[in-house]
C-alpha cells in the first residue's frame, strides 16, 4: 500500500473529512471501523474476536503495507513480539500470517503464559528481552523472519533489546520497533535531542546506512563505535520512519559497497568524471 493509498485509509477511519483547524476532533474517541479489502492487516484486526489488542490507527496501515509480501508469498514465517499485554497482537499476527507461522512473544507478566490462545502456534516466554542471560538461555539457537519490539518503551531497554535481538534476524527480515514517541519523554529515559534515547539511537543508524561513503569524520569517533557502523553498513537494506513506528529491513546478503550504473550515451559527459573521495577505512566485505 503506498503512502497515498494510506493517506486515504486515515482519512475514511476520521470520516472522510479533514478538520480545517488543528485537527478539529475529539481524539480521546476511538476510531470507527470502516469496510477495507479482507485481505489487509487492518480487516483482520478489525474482525479480531479473541482476546484484547491496541495500536496506534497508523500502525495497520504500516503493518499492511510492510507484511503483504509475506501474505503473497504465502510460507509460513516466524514472528517475536517483545510486549505481549492482553494476548491479542499475537493471535492476531497468527491470524493474518501465512497458515503454520510461528509466532513467539516475551513478556515479563507471568498472566501473559496463562491466557488461552486461539492458535497452537503461539508460545510465550516470561522474561525480559533486554535481559542478555534470559535471551542467551531461551533464544540462543533461534531465528526470526519478523521481530517486533512493542515492550516497555525505555529507551535503555529499546536500544539493548535491538541489539541483542537484531543479529537473531533472518537476512530479508523485518525488525519494527513500536511507539518511539516514547522516547521523548522524561519518564522513558528519553528526551527531545537527548543522546540516550532510542529516537536518537536509531537516527545515528542512518549514518550506518552511508557508511561507504564517509571519508572522514570531523570529530573523534571510537574504533568501537567505526566497527559498529561497519558491521551494521552489512546488514542494513532500509530504515523507515512512520508516525511512532520505525520498520528496519536487514540485507539478505551484502558482500560489497554499492557500484554507479551508467546507460546511455552523452556526449558532453568529461572524459574524466570526479570520483568520490576514498575512505580512510578498509571496505572489503567478506
Amino acid at each position: 500500500m503506498h503512502w497515498k493509498l494510506g493517506q486515504s485509509f486515515i482519512d475514511k477511519l476520521r470520516g472522510c473529512k479533514r478538520p480545517d483547524n488543528n485537527y478539529g476532533e475529539n481524539t480521546n474517541n476511538h476510531l470507527e471501523f470502516i469496510d477495507y479489502p479482507k485481505d489487509s492487516f487492518y480487516e483482520v484486526y478489525k474482525n479480531h474476536k479473541g482476546l484484547y489488542s491496541f495500536k496506534w490507527e497508523q500502525y495497520l496501515h504500516v503493518y499492511d503495507k510492510f507484511l503483504a509480501n509475506y501474505k503473497k508469498e504465502n510460507e509460513p514465517v516466524k514472528l517475536l513480539e517483545i510486549g505481549v499485554f492482553k494476548g491479542g497482537s499475537l493471535e492476531i499476527w497468527g491470524e493474518y500470517l501465512p497458515k503454520g507461522s510461528k509466532i513467539i512473544g516475551i513478556d515479563i507478566d507471568k498472566k501473559c503464559a496463562e491466557y488461552k490462545y486461539n492458535n497452537e502456534n503461539i508460545e510465550v516466554f516470561i522474561g525480559s528481552a533486554s535481559d542478555e542471560n534470559f535471551v542467551e538461555k531461551n533464544f540462543k539457537n533461534m531465528n526470526f523472519d519478523i521481530i517486533v519490539d512493542d515492550g516497555s518503551h525505555i529507551c535503555s531497554d529499546v536500544i539493548k533489546t535491538f541489539e541483542l535481538f537484531f543479529p537473531k534476524l533472518n537476512n530479508g527480515g523485518l525488525y519494527i520497533v513500536e511507539d518511539l514517541h516514547a522516547s521523548y519523554w522524561k519518564n522513558y529515559q528519553g528526551g527531545y535531542k537527548k543522546k540516550q534515547s532510542s529516537i536518537e539511537y536509531f537516527k545515528n543508524i542512518i549514518d550506518a546506512l552511508h557508511f561507504d561513503y564517509i571519508n572522514k569524520f570531523d570529530y573523534k569517533v571510537s574504533m568501537e563505535e567505526i566497527n559498529r557502523l561497519k558491521k551494521l553498513n552489512r546488514e542494513i537494506a532500509s530504515l523507515a520512519f512512520y508516525d511512532s513506528i520505525l520498520v528496519i529491513e536487514k540485507y539478505y546478503n551484502k558482500y560489497r559497497p554499492m557500484k554507479e550504473c551508467q546507460a546511455g550515451t552523452d556526449n558532453s559527459i568529461p572524459e574524466e568524471m570526479p570520483k568520490c573521495e576514498k575512505s580512510q577505512f578498509e571496505r572489503v566485505f567478506k
